[in-house]
Formats: structure tokens, sequence, C-alpha cells
């Protein structure tokens, strides 16, 4: 009898010990995080910035380094966390390209095969026209997307699915009208679509809120409605959200750090953790402040029920633009 409790004790004692060790854990070597864009790419920009805020914070006790791998809308960048001997040591910043190259079929990889540690912040997308245009405002958008959507020319960001393209799809089922007779419109860059809506090439930009406050200061631009149910801050505070018009539409690029899918829940709770004090130094928060960015913290739970909301979002509106070939 006394070897069978000294046996039970010592087994006791070694899944106390394994469970410490798991609640302790911490990187062990130096962490690389892998940037979806290229160098001075938008994710780029805020993989760096989150870099600075971790080193000038000290808040990793290990070196962390920044890898670029753009490539086939940020796909290459999320498969390579899943390669053989890739561990907790490796993350990277996810974007809802992740949900759209899913649905529309151009990848197998979906949110479920990889593990989020936390939502950092989010935008909307913006909708705007020029100060001269004869669209006045939200409601008269949505009645031309109802009773004449081919006769708007919109352009939805630097590619088809994208959240622009899904917000405007999403306003058009809203309104009544058919989403796939938009003329939609992909450029390179925000300035192209800038210039060519300037130019009276294209009727309406969709693009994240942040880029389009400096035109609205100008006077160039007029913001019409954001596709968030809260209105934004800032500049921008006084244009309507979709919702309120009358469109039910809730659309954000959100920005959120993931890694393998391997990962275990000690490991992300570390992270979450990292990220969590992060989001609270007054250099972050100045960040956000400053890039018009909506400050939007989730841990790891709530990331993962928000890729679920939004990957179900983006299949509505991509099955609207005939561009869905996921199953829900």
């Amino acid at each position: 009898m006394s070897r069978w409790i000294s046996v039970a004790a010592a087994v006791v004692l070694a899944a106390l010990a394994n469970a410490s060790a798991a609640q302790a854990w911490k990187p062990g070597q130096h962490v690389e995080f892998v940037s979806p864009s290229g160098a001075g790419g938008g994710s780029d920009n805020v993989v760096r910035a989150i870099e600075r805020v971790l080193r000038n914070h000290r808040l990793l006790e290990v070196p962390l380094t920044v890898v670029n791998r753009p490539g086939a809308g940020g796909d290459i960048a999320w498969k390579s966390l899943n390669q053989p001997g890739n561990d907790a040591h490796h993350l990277s910043l996810l974007t809802a390209n992740l949900l759209s190259n899913h649905i529309t079929g151009r990848s197998a990889l979906t949110h479920t095969d990889l593990t989020c540690v936390a939502q950092l912040f989010s935008e909307a997308s913006g909708v705007g026209v020029r100060s001269d245009s004869p669209l006045k405002d939200g409601r008269e958008l949505l009645a031309r997307l109802r009773a004449d959507p081919a006769g708007l020319t919109v352009a939805v960001g630097t590619a088809f699915g994208g959240s622009g393209h899904v917000a405007i799809a999403l306003a058009a089922k809203a309104a009544g009208g058919d989403a796939k007779k938009i003329k939609a419109v992909v450029f390179p860059a925000f300035g192209q679509a800038l210039a060519a809506m300037l130019g009276g090439h294209i009727d309406v930009v969709l693009n994240p809120h942040s880029s389009l406050v400096p035109h609205v200061q100008s006077g160039k631009v007029r913001a019409l409605a954001v596709s968030v149910p809260q209105r934004v801050s800032g500049v921008l505070a006084d244009v309507p959200t979709l919702k309120e018009l009358g469109a039910d539409v809730h659309v954000e690029a959100f920005r959120a750090v993931v890694g393998p899918k391997a990962m275990t829940a000690a490991q992300a709770a570390y992270w979450e953790g990292v990220f969590r004090r992060m989001t609270t130094t007054d250099e972050w928060r100045e960040d956000v402040q400053k890039r018009g960015w909506i400050d939007k913290f989730a841990g790891a739970e709530g990331c993962r029920n928000g890729l679920r909301f939004h990957y179900e979002q983006a299949r509505i509106g991509l099955t609207e633009l005939g561009l869905a070939k996921a199953q829900p």
C-alpha cells in the first residue's frame, strides 16, 4: 500500500510540475514576427510599430526579428507559421485577407488553421466622394445602389473581395440592389484611386477610414458613411454609419496577432498578456490616435469570436458579388 501511495504521490507531483511549467511558459529564444507585406507596406508599418513599442518598453526578454514574406494576399506569410519547426516563437499580423482568400478559393488556409492571440485595432471602410459629387449623403448613395448600381463606378481597394468590396456589397444588398452590377475597380494604391475620383473617372472610393481624413480636411473629399456600427472619432465623428442610414452593415479592416495552429493555451495566454500590456502604453495609444485607428483590443477568445463573425459577414458579401466558393 505504501508503495502505491508513493507512486501516486509522484504522479501527482509530476502533474503539478508540468502544469506549473505550462503556466510559466515564456520565449526561450529569439522571436520571429512575419510581416505579410513588403517593407513599407501597410501591414509592415503596423508590424514595425509593434516591434518598436515592444522594444522601447522591454516587454520581451528575448530579441524580436521582423521578417518580410509578402505575396498571395498574405497567404505566404501565414502559411509559414505552420511549417515544420515553427512554434510559439513565430508570429504574424493577420488581416481580413485571410478570410477573403479562403472564401474566394484563393487559399485553403482559414482562420481556424492559426491561433489568434490578440486583436489590436480595426478600421472602418470609409465611403468617400468628390466634394462636388452629385451624391450629397449616404442616403442618396443607398438609393443609387438600389435603383441604378450599374451606374456607379467604385474603387474598392487594392484587391477584389477586400473589406471595401464586401462593405459596398452588403450596403447594396441592404438597399435592395444587385451588388454584381456595381462597376468595381481596383487600384494598386489608394493615391491612384483618389486621383481617379478627383479626376472624375470614378464616383466613389471605399478605403480604411483613416486614409480619407486628410482629404476631408482639405475639402477635396466628402465622407458619406462608415461601415462599423458606431461612429468613429476625430475628423469623421459627424459621418453617419451605414447602419444609421438603414443598411445593417458591419465590416472592419481588423489587425490581429496570430501564431501557429499548434500553439498551446499557455503560450497563447503569454502572448495575449504581452500585447495587452503593449496596448496600454502611452506610445501605442499615441500611435492609435495619430493613425486614426479604432482602439479595439481583444484577447484570444474575443479574437476567435471576432474572426468567426467577420468570416460570416465576408462570406455573405462575397456571395452577393458572386465571388464566394467556400461553403459556410
